[in-house]
């Protein structure tokens, strides 16, 4: 009696503990002082917290433990990847439809902003490829102004998608979307080098129609130029490797001072190639600079660093002699507003996702960091100088004519191979990136004359051998081996991205590979399985859905379950539905396990559910108020032995429901174990299995 009288006592605590746990969670509890305005407190106290300080300005953590030995380790670094992006830069301008010095206005920037908001020490931001070419498409036709809102727009775009969370977007993407993207990509950007390779002057657009005008004025190429670019590209291939390649007289085991400059040489040739092909073709080029030059050189770079000033919301067309606004401008560039910080991301946070190897990053910290690089860039886009001042009289009127020249600035995104770069040179913390954009600022300030002299070519081949990498051929073989249906979205994207455009390339590979997505979750893998007579039973006839049913997967779930009984069973056999991979279930796929509930019913049928979770339970009992349901395997012989296990709502499984009417689970299910091999159900011993797709 006293037994009974503890446990009593005991159950009424712990009931009284979770209607105060049921009442504190849904909030019954009276607000707290202030309503509003606490509220409003409260957050911006939150936001203005030391934590939240810290990981919006990651320096405030690493400064602190900054050494000597980390200012090497970055000064290093930084320098060896300016040597790598100053002739990267200038050849991405090009890419991009603008001058090589706009190349180098879009790689300062982020560095210094990556500096006090990088979470990454690896991390390089800058021009790529990639976007250098995706801006191409807008500058061929509106100019630098177009690149320079394009940046703008995608970094307030960039910054927005990292405050709300919708860095999750880019999960929809599969990784043969992203190679036959980046696949495409490379091509058309190494095809669009061969005008300059041959020294041909021509004005192309799209893949297509660069390799037939090629070929078409194959006779006009200049061969100073296709040689000193082959010449190029076979240097730029060779140093690449240097590193690779077993030298005699490198001993990696030694300490010496002498291995040790020569392992640092050897390093520097690799990792400086760019930088190194780029100078002897100047000298070349200076050399033999005349009145007959042999080589077409990049000519006038303009020099000086721009000045901060509000990006050109508007722009002159010398084609029309009208002044095109800015919704004008936003209306041609089109999807290209949101697809070009889409890629951004999506570059970004897959180059992270690479360094990262384990440790835990913050993908929000990087979006907003690369939006603000993007948005603070677009800035320092436009270079306001007078050109020509004329006065003009007119009837006594006095006009003034100025003449503004805007330099260019395309949006910009995580670099793979500067990031690798800067990892293997021994970067310590972001503060590698301040050394990065300190060497660029010289290059504009001083090393402009300079540039003048690069042939053509020679950045052409720079550009080629940069991309040629990004050609991912490696996986067509593993998708044939492990799921082939995986290399139908690879090749739609890769041909529409060639012979459509990128933008439309990828939308479509996304939307083809969301709709396989979708299409095997609305038609699930369901075994059925055919269990004969026993001692127990007189048979029945086994049907799993292999996942949980959501209102996609309703009636292609339910009309299996359907032939199932009129096929296998015969219309007479009780058909059993293991419902142990179901998790969850929403109002539509309720409502159509009530309609075949109503079915068997009608047939005169037994339809038994089998190991039915409580919330499933719950959401199907509400819209009928009796269904046969059998807690394990062990009770099922049983249960079709006595013919039917009608179960209401007031009881589940031995669970009671709380008056509130929610589900309080106090027995523990008996279901199997996630072995779902013959030897871990002997029901399934001598079954015959069908799978129906």
């Amino acid at each position: 009696m006293n037994n009974r009288a503890m446990k009593g006592n005991i159950r009424h605590c712990e009931d009284a503990v979770y209607r105060s746990t049921v009442v504190a969670l849904e909030g019954d509890a009276p607000s707290p002082p202030g309503g509003v305005l606490y509220f409003l407190r409260n957050k911006a106290g939150r936001c203005l917290s030391r934590k939240t300080l810290h990981r919006r300005l990651p320096c405030l953590t690493w400064l602190r433990s900054y050494n000597a030995e980390c200012l090497l380790g970055d000064l290093v670094a930084g320098f060896t990847v300016g040597l790598m992006i100053i002739p990267q830069a200038l050849a991405y301008g090009i890419v991009a439809g603008l001058s090589p010095s706009d190349g180098l206005y879009s790689a300062f920037i982020p560095c210094f902003v990556y500096f006090l908001l990088g979470s990454t020490m690896e991390m390089n931001i800058g021009p790529t490829a990639i976007m250098a070419l995706m801006t191409q498409q807008y500058t061929s036709s509106g100019g630098s102004a177009y690149a320079v809102l394009l940046c703008f727009t995608s970094g307030i775009i960039e910054f927005v998608a990292g405050i709300i969370n919708l860095g999750f977007l880019i999960n929809f993407i599969s990784q043969p979307v992203i190679s036959g993207f980046t696949s495409a990509a490379a091509i058309t950007i190494a095809s669009s080098q061969l005008k300059a390779l041959f020294g041909l002057s021509l004005k192309t657009k799209g893949l297509v129609d660069i390799w037939v005008k090629v070929f078409s004025n194959i006779k006009d190429f200049r061969w100073q130029d296709l040689t000193l670019g082959l010449v190029c590209i076979v240097l730029l291939l060779l140093l690449k490797e240097v590193r690779s390649i077993r030298w005699p007289c490198l001993d990696h085991s030694s300490r010496g001072l002498g291995q040790r400059v020569l392992k640092k040489v050897i390093f520097y040739l690799s990792v400086g190639r760019n930088a190194l092909v780029v100078i002897i073709a100047s000298v070349i080029a200076y050399s033999l600079d005349g009145d007959d030059q042999p080589f077409t050189i990049t000519g006038h770079v303009e020099p000086g660093i721009p000045k901060a000033s509000l990006p050109p919301f508007s722009t002159f067309n010398t084609n029309t002699n009208e002044t095109v606004p800015f919704p004008e401008i936003m209306n041609d560039i089109g999807i290209g507003v949101v697809m070009v910080p889409f890629i951004a991301i999506l570059d970004h946070i897959a180059i992270v996702s690479a360094f990262a190897k384990g440790r835990t990053f913050d993908a929000t910290q990087e979006i907003i960091t690369l939006g603000i690089a993007n948005l603070v860039g677009s800035f320092f886009g436009n270079l306001m100088y007078v050109h020509q001042m004329y006065y003009t009289t007119l009837l006594c009127n006095a006009s003034i004519a100025l003449n503004v020249n805007t330099t260019g600035r395309c949006p910009t995104t995580g670099s793979l191979s500067r990031s690798a770069v800067n990892l293997s040179s021994g970067v310590r913390t972001p503060a590698g990136g301040l050394v990065t954009g300190v060497m660029v600022l010289l290059a504009l300030a001083f090393l402009t004359p300079a540039f003048r002299y690069i042939p053509k070519s020679t950045l052409a081949a720079v550009i080629i051998c940069a991309v040629i990498h990004l050609i991912d051929y490696s996986i067509v073989m593993p998708l044939w081996r492990s799921k082939k249906i995986d290399l139908v979205p690879l090749l739609v994207t890769f041909v529409a991205c060639l012979m459509w455009g990128l933008e439309w390339g990828i939308l479509l590979g996304i939307g083809l590979n969301l709709s396989l997505l979708l299409f095997s979750i609305a038609t699930p893998s369901v075994k059925v399985a055919l269990v004969p007579p026993g001692k127990q039973h007189g048979g029945y006839v086994l049907v799993t859905p292999a996942h949980g049913v959501s209102y996609p997967s309703t009636s292609h779930i339910r009309a299996t379950i359907r032939k199932a009984g009129l096929k296998q069973a015969g219309g007479s056999l009780p058909v059993v539905i293991d419902c142990t991979f179901i998790d969850t279930a929403d109002y539509t796929s309720a409502k159509g396990i009530k309609g075949m509930v109503e079915d068997f019913q009608l047939r005169g049928q037994t339809l038994v559910f089998l190991c039915m979770k409580p919330r499933v339970l719950q959401t199907v009992a509400a819209l009928h108020d009796g269904i046969t349901v059998c807690s394990s395997f062990d009770a099922l012989p049983e249960a079709l032995a006595d013919g039917e296990t009608e179960v209401g709502i007031e009881t589940v499984n031995g669970d009671t429901l709380h008056p509130a009417g929610d589900l309080v689970v106090s027995t523990m299910i008996s279901t199997p174990t996630s072995d779902t091999s013959d030897a871990a159900n002997p029901l399934l011993t001598t079954t015959t299995f069908l799978d129906e797709k």
